[in-house]
C-alpha cells in the first residue's frame, strides 16, 4: 500500500506501526463463532477502525466511508489500498459483542500491560481520581411523556398477550402527543388521571407476563408513577411536588439521571470516573456511574479495578474534597493505599467551630476554647447514621462563660459530636497544612487535563444509550489517550524498559 501518503508523526502512522502491540485477532477470537456464519472482517481491523473513529469522533456512517477511502485510516487499520470498507451496521454489532464479553476492558488493559512491560508503570504509584459529567444520549422528558413513553413500550412488547380492554385503554396514548390545552391546569390534570389509569391497568396485566421485554418497561412505568405522581386531597392524581432522589428522567435512556457537578452546574446523564497515574499521566481506569451518584462512592470500586491489573500497585490516591469522607478514606486504606484529599473547612455560623475544641478520643474528653474539659457523653449518630459520641458541657458552666456568645445559643450547654472517623480526619487536616502534602495536592490538576483530553475524544456527550455502552465509549477513549501517551513516553521505540523523564 502507499505508506508514503500516511501523515507523518500522526496517530494513524503510530497505530499502523504499533497497533499490533495492543490489538491482535487472537484477543477477540472469542467474540466470533469458529465455523458458523459468513467470512467476517478480522477483529483487529474492526477494533483499529473503532479507535480511529474515537480519535476523529466520527459517526458510524462516516466511519464506514473513511474505512473505504481514507489513506490514513487504511494504514492505521493495517489493510491495503483495495480494501472496500466496513459497513456502518457492522460497528453496532461489534460494540454489542465487545460489551457482552467485556472485550473493551481487555483492550484498555493492553495499554496498561504495555506500560508495565516498558517500565513506565513500576513500583508503588501515586494515582489521581476525579469525575466529570457525561451528558446522556436520551431525551429528557416530563412526567406526561415519561408515562406515555413507557406505556407505549409495554403495549408494543406485550402485544396480543394484553387483554382487549387494556389495549383499548392504552391505545389513545401510544401515538403523538395529545392535543389538549397544555396551558390549562385542569386539562393537564384530567390528562394525567387518564394516563395513570391506563398505566395502572397495564401494570396489573404485566404481572402475569414473564418476558423481560415487558417486565422491564413495566417496572419503569411503575417507578415513574410512584416517583412523579401523588394523590390530591380528593384522591385524584396530581404531579408530586419536589424531585425524587433517583428519579427517572428519560424513557429513551432510563439510566440517565439529574446530576450536579457543582451547586450551579446541573447536567442530565451519567458520571465518568477517571483514575490516572501522576507520574506518566496515563489513564489507569475509567468507569461510568449514575449521574446523581456521589463522587466519593466511585473511588473504591474503580480503585479495585485498577489494582486488579497485573503489575499495578498504588501507594497514594489523590482526590478533591468530594473524596474526603471518612468512610471513603477507610475503604481506600483497606485497599492498601492512602487517600490524600483536602478536608472541607468546618464552620458554625460565626461561632466557634468544632475544630476549635481539643478532642482526645483516647482519654474520652473534649476541651472547649475557654479551657473547660468534659467527659460527659452519650451515644449518638451523625447525618449518615454512623455511630459516635455526643459530648456535652454543663449548661450552668456555659451560662457563666465569658465566651458564651461566641460559642453557643439557647439555654443548653455546647455539645460536640465525635464520630468514628474523627482521628483519621483530624490527621488529614493537620497533614494538608504541611509543605509536602500541599505540593502533592497541586498535582491534582493533571487529572483535570486528562479528563479534558477524554472530553476532546467525545466524553462530554454519550454517543450511545445506557450506562454500559457509555462505559464502552469511555474505555475506547481511554485506550486512544493511553496509546498516544505511550508514544510520547517512548514505549514503542524502546528495546529495553524506558524510564520517565524527570
Amino acid at each position: 500500500m502507499r505508506r508514503h501518503l500516511v501523515t507523518k508523526g500522526s496517530f494513524y502512522e503510530r497505530l499502523a506501526d504499533h497497533g499490533h502491540e495492543i490489538v491482535t485477532d487472537d484477543d477477540f477470537a472469542h467474540l466470533y463463532a469458529e465455523r458458523q456464519g459468513r467470512p467476517s472482517i478480522p477483529p483487529s481491523v474492526m477494533v483499529r477502525a473503532m479507535l480511529c473513529a474515537t480519535h476523529d469522533r466520527t459517526s458510524d456512517a462516516e466511519t464506514s466511508r473513511r474505512t473505504r477511502v481514507d489513506a490514513d485510516w487504511k494504514a492505521a487499520m493495517g489493510v491495503d489500498d483495495e480494501f472496500t470498507g466496513i459497513g456502518a451496521t457492522t460497528f453496532s454489532l461489534m460494540r454489542s459483542r465487545m460489551v457482552v464479553h467485556d472485550a473493551d476492558a481487555e483492550l484498555f488493559a493492553k495499554t496498561i500491560e504495555k506500560a508495565v512491560a516498558a517500565g513506565i508503570l513500576k513500583g508503588k504509584l501515586t494515582a489521581i481520581i476525579d469525575s466529570s459529567p457525561v451528558h446522556g444520549a436520551g431525551a429528557v422528558a416530563d412526567t406526561y411523556e415519561l408515562v406515555r413513553g413507557f406505556l407505549r413500550q409495554v403495549v408494543r412488547a406485550a402485544g396480543e398477550r394484553l387483554s382487549e380492554q387494556a389495549r383499548a385503554g392504552a391505545e389513545p396514548f401510544c401515538g403523538p402527543k395529545p392535543d389538549i390545552d397544555w396551558q390549562d391546569p385542569a386539562a393537564r390534570k384530567t390528562h394525567l388521571a387518564e394516563l395513570v389509569a391506563a398505566g395502572m391497568a397495564l401494570l396489573v396485566e404485566a404481572v402475569g407476563i414473564d418476558d423481560p421485554a415487558v417486565t422491564e418497561p413495566a417496572e419503569l412505568l411503575a417507578q415513574v408513577i410512584d416517583q412523579d405522581v401523588e394523590p390530591d386531597e380528593a384522591g385524584d392524581p396530581q404531579i408530586r411536588q419536589g424531585v425524587a432522589r433517583d428519579r427517572v428522567i428519560s424513557h429513551s435512556d432510563p439510566q440517565m439521571r439529574h446530576g450536579r457537578k457543582s451547586a450551579s452546574r446541573r447536567f442530565d446523564g451519567h458520571k465518568l470516573d477517571v483514575i490516572g497515574d501522576e507520574g506518566s499521566e496515563l489513564v489507569l481506569g475509567v468507569d461510568v456511574r449514575a449521574g446523581n451518584a456521589g463522587d466519593g462512592e466511585g473511588a473504591v470500586p474503580l480503585l479495585g479495578q485498577v489494582l486488579a491489573l497485573p503489575g499495578i500497585l498504588i501507594a497514594t490516591l489523590l482526590g478533591d474534597m468530594a473524596y474526603s469522607d471518612g468512610d471513603v478514606r477507610e475503604a481506600v486504606e483497606e485497599q492498601g493505599a492512602e487517600l490524600v484529599a483536602k478536608v472541607p473547612p468546618v464552620t458554625n455560623s460565626g461561632r466557634f467551630p468544632k475544630t476549635d475544641f481539643g478532642i482526645d478520643t483516647t482519654a474520652g474528653t473534649v476541651t472547649c476554647p475557654a479551657g473547660v474539659t468534659t467527659a460527659e457523653a452519650h451515644r449518638a449518630k451523625d447525618h449518615k447514621g454512623r455511630p459516635g459520641l455526643a459530648f456535652a458541657f454543663p449548661a450552668a458552666t456555659c451560662a457563666a462563660c465569658p465566651l458564651r456568645e461566641r460559642c453557643v445559643g439557647g439555654a443548653k450547654g455546647r455539645s460536640i459530636f465525635v464520630g468514628r472517623h474523627h482521628d483519621r480526619i483530624a490527621a488529614a487536616r493537620a497533614a494538608q497544612a504541611t509543605p509536602a502534602t500541599k505540593a502533592l495536592l497541586r498535582q491534582r490538576s493533571k487529572i483535570e487535563r486528562k479528563i479534558d483530553h477524554l472530553q476532546d475524544l467525545g466524553m462530554r456527550q454519550a454517543r450511545y444509550r445506557g450506562r454500559r455502552k457509555t462505559r464502552l465509549q469511555a474505555l475506547l477513549a481511554a485506550t486512544v489517550a493511553n496509546f498516544k501517551r505511550l508514544g510520547v513516553l517512548g514505549a514503542f521505540d524502546a528495546t529495553v524498559p524506558v524510564a520517565l523523564a524527570a
